[in-house]
């Protein structure tokens, strides 16, 4: 069981990260949709675009980001206020205190802590999967052999160099073609 001390030491840091967190979220009241300070992009470069288009996407991951682990560390200090904080949430056992030191905002032991949520996956990944059991073969890689027996079915240059066994003289310069 954690002691009063440590339940402290971990309360603070939480609320440290909490205000790090908030600090890297916009206000409500400062977002725009559009934040590049042009008028029309009717004039600009579709490499500039695709520059701001990019840096917009990495901004609203980063903003994502920040707020799932806002959330993390705001029901970490709740579990603290109830009572509960440093209990694996799917198998009720004792987190260790050295894995809430390093991973506070944690409601998971380390047993637990790879099982996510099927609501929080990417859709995309329903669809990986797809391929490969359609494909219900077994897998075998293709390597530099499958590769030689792929190209020379369109036939080789049968050069003496390609056939080192064979017996035959090409050094007689025979001129009678």
């Amino acid at each position: 069981m954690l002691t009063k001390d440590q339940i402290n030491k971990l309360q603070d840091r939480l609320l440290e990260m909490k205000k790090e967190h908030e600090s890297h979220l916009p206000g409500e009241e400062n977002r725009t949709d559009e934040e590049t300070g042009e008028l029309s992009n009717a004039d600009n470069h579709p490499g500039d675009q695709g520059t701001e288009l990019h840096e917009r996407e990495k901004d609203v991951a980063l903003e994502n980001q920040s707020r799932e682990q806002l959330q993390q560390v705001n029901q970490a200090l709740e579990a603290i206020d109830e009572g509960t904080y440093g209990r694996c949430e799917i198998c009720g056992e004792k987190i260790p205190y050295e894995r809430l030191e390093a991973v506070p905002e944690t409601s998971r032991c380390v047993h637990h802590a790879d099982q996510t949520s099927n609501a929080y996956r990417p859709v995309e990944e329903d669809y990986m999967g797809a391929s490969e059991a359609a494909n219900d073969v077994e897998s075998v890689v293709f390597d530099d052999e499958d590769t030689w027996d792929t190209v020379s079915e369109h036939g080789t240059s049968q050069t003496p160099s390609d056939l080192p066994e064979s017996n035959i003289d090409y050094s007689n310069n025979n001129k009678d073609h």
